[in-house]
């Protein structure tokens, strides 16, 4: 091969080359380097029903020479009340490092409801100014236990009967029944005496709870302003129901725990709870969270309070 040729391979080799390096992305250091910090904002569900957890997470990718200053949210971020919070670091083999901050959240309000973008500042070591970067603003669905939205409340058997050590046994159920005798014969005598020999039946107790809510309607708390003490007297109405109607102590307990010992009980089906359940949290959201219904809202809580009474009331004696 002559000295010529030489020259052109080569002289064409080079201006392959130079070709190569001065396409995009080829030419060394043209990869533009992670931002100092980032942040991302994620929800483990993204639909749930009212009254539900949800766990909102903020991750923060920043370099390991970066501070960084997390938002301060109080007890409620946007439409959603924090019930706890946490949070966690992880190192990454790239030379950075994730802190992630959890919460767990709930809300009584249905519908769509958004968590707000969370802002966080960040700055190098030694400097004095800070820079920001906002996460995204993340949407739920909150939906309502009315009309079937929410799954029914699954019922746990009955546990069977606890039998007593022998001969023990006899000697307890015969006191029991004794005592039972005598209490129900000293009701009556006294019953008889009170009332001149007539011994009068009380009212059964959806009439009671019916003439209550007539005489709550009468006072016009809603026209009046009066909204907080209107929901904690329909509220008050319907636990004493309850009591009355299927002896649960619930003038006595706090909502969980009353809907939690609501479960046991057979003579309410799964709507009537699921309709108890979003009556009661609403009346809590009134009184705890200090949430502001409108006058259609108090109108919708007197007829779910009277729709219940309808729905239990059935098998009662008139």
């Amino acid at each position: 091969m002559t000295r010529q040729a030489n020259k052109h391979i080569f002289l064409l080799a080079g201006i392959i080359l130079s070709a190569a390096l001065s396409m995009p992305g080829c030419a060394k250091g043209n990869k533009e380097p992670p931002a100092p910090a980032a942040v991302k904002a994620s929800v483990d569900k993204t639909a749930v029903s009212i009254g539900d957890k949800i766990k909102y997470t903020l991750s923060i990718e920043k370099d390991k020479g970066v501070e960084v200053e997390l938002p301060v949210f109080g007890d409620n971020l946007g439409n959603f009340a924090i019930k706890d919070f946490g949070s966690a670091k992880k190192n990454l083999f790239s030379g950075r490092e994730i802190i992630s901050k959890w919460y767990i959240l709930d809300t009584y309000i249905t519908g769509k409801a958004a968590i707000p973008p969370a802002v966080i500042k960040y700055r190098k070591k030694g400097q004095n100014d800070w820079s920001r970067v906002e996460s995204g603003e993340v949407s739920v669905e909150v939906k309502s236990l009315l009309g079937g939205s929410g799954e029914a409340v699954q019922m746990r058997g009955i546990k069977g009967p606890v039998t007593l050590p022998s001969p023990l046994n006899k000697i307890f159920i015969f006191a029991g029944l004794l005592f039972l005798c005598l209490l129900s014969g000293a009701y009556i005598y006294y019953a008889r005496k009170k009332k001149g020999g007539q011994c009068i039946p009380s009212k059964p107790a959806h009439q009671t709870a019916y003439e209550q809510l007539e005489a709550l309607k009468a006072k016009d708390y809603a026209g009046r302003g009066l909204i907080k003490e209107y929901y904690s007297e329909i509220s008050d109405i319907i636990r004493h129901y309850l009591e009355d109607r299927f002896k649960l102590r619930a003038p006595e307990m706090t909502t969980e725990e009353f809907l939690a010992g609501a479960r046991e009980a057979q003579e309410l089906g799964g709507e009537a709870k699921n309709l108890l359940k979003e009556f009661l949290l609403c009346c809590d959201l009134v009184k705890f969270a200090k949430y502001a219904p409108s006058r259609d809202e108090a109108d919708a809580i007197f007829d779910s309070a009277k729709n219940f009474i309808d729905q239990t009331k059935e098998n009662e004696p008139a």
